[in-house]
């Protein structure tokens, strides 16, 4: 059968300090895709991710291919529709939110508060494609960016029912125990992440690192079918039990 195409998405790593490292994090809603995991804001990049008009309404970025500019434009938005943060150098932003409850659209808060994005605040983290057996295909670039003022996350409602700000190592934990599910590319992910002991050395690390494309293979064994990634792709031996064929 022939795979699937997989769709351009961007998830974000919003990192902040408070007594230690913490990443922001949203619960999906139990009939969303990921039904109920803990995962990092993200969706699929959309058609006005590319509009001339973001031209206008951003900083940086002349030296990004027209995709990644795309990219970067929907983690800014994706961010701001699942957990209602808006990152921009403004003390209104933070308390701003859209005439239509429910309906956070990113552009309209960005004219409003006569604000821009700063593309080259976002850093390459790493980049996953759906396994080609799939249904649903996805390839995903997770990108990394810092806070520093106190922004408040509020879920959307929809798609997620919870956003959060969690230390990596305590979420990997709960993961661990059973008491959060967590998706395969966002434990490993989560496990980089724990690496580091500020957002600052995260960010520094990931700029450093080298990114290494990373489309998981199903593996089938006397004890069961495992996910596996190639030992290079940067977070070590790792794989993950498949609960289904």
């Amino acid at each position: 059968m022939t795979p699937v195409e997989p769709r351009l998405a961007c998830t974000v790593l919003l990192v902040r300090d408070r007594g230690g490292l913490e990443v922001l994090m949203v619960e999906r809603h139990e009939q969303s895709h990921f039904a109920s995991a803990l995962v990092f804001p993200g969706g699929l990049v959309g058609p006005d991710d590319s509009a001339s008009v973001w031209d206008e309404l951003t900083d940086g970025g002349a030296h990004l291919e027209a995709e990644e500019r795309s990219v970067r434009i929907a983690g800014y938005r994706e961010l701001y529709e699942e957990t209602g943060v808006l990152l921009a150098e403004t003390p209104n932003a933070a308390a701003w939110r859209p005439h239509s409850p429910g309906e956070r659209q990113l552009m309209e808060a960005v004219k409003t508060l006569g604000v821009r994005l700063d593309l080259d605040a976002m850093h390459a983290f790493a980049h996953w494609i759906t396994p080609d057996f799939a249904p649903r295909r996805f390839d995903t670039h997770f990108r990394i960016c810092g806070l520093d003022t106190g922004h408040v996350a509020i879920s959307d409602g929809a798609e997620t029912v919870s956003a959060e700000w969690i230390s990596p190592k305590l979420a990997l934990e709960m993961g661990a125990a059973g008491e959060r599910k967590l998706v395969f590319p966002t434990r490993l992910n989560l496990e980089l992440l724990a690496q580091s002991s500020s957002a600052e050395e995260a960010i520094e690390t990931s700029r450093r690192r080298t990114i290494v494309t990373v489309s998981p293979k199903r593996e089938r064994r006397p004890e069961g079918v495992f996910l596996v990634i190639p030992p290079d792709a940067g977070y070590g031996p790792a794989e993950q039990k498949l609960d289904a064929p």
